[in-house]
């Protein structure tokens, strides 16, 4: 299976909007339930998803209680969320670049997308 980075960014979002720190399944309505599961599982592997899991017999992938999003999960999001940051990257790249590449090098991206954002809105150039 491929990663699925618009998957990804709303499966963030939906944790980000939760409003309690109880731990829980997500269910994203309209998504096949063992694809959020699986991308689920590689974010909390990741490092962006803070909760807890189990893995039952009879599941190909671990089940993931949600928390919250940890600390690098919000940086991560922060660069993601700002729809003409999603956008610009979206035009910029392909749906099977983006599957292949690195968080790391996704959020860099972003991120600069942002810092650009950021200092034209300041008066500091950029876009």
């Amino acid at each position: 299976m491929k990663r699925d980075m618009e998957l990804v960014r709303e499966i963030l979002l939906a944790i980000q909007e939760r409003t309690s720190l109880k731990t829980a399944p997500l269910i994203l309505e309209g998504r096949d339930e063992a694809v959020v599961g699986r991308h689920l599982e590689m974010l909390f592997y990741a490092g962006l998803v803070d909760g807890t899991t189990s893995q039952p017999l009879s599941s190909p992938y671990a089940k993931i209680y949600v928390k919250d999003l940890t600390w690098a999960g919000h940086d991560f999001l922060s660069a993601m969320e700002n729809k003409g940051v999603w956008s610009k990257i979206k035009q910029s790249f392909s749906a099977a670049e983006l599957a292949g590449m690195p968080l790391d090098v996704l959020k860099d991206v972003g991120v600069g997308l942002l810092k650009e954002y950021a200092k034209g809105k300041v008066g500091l150039g950029g876009g």
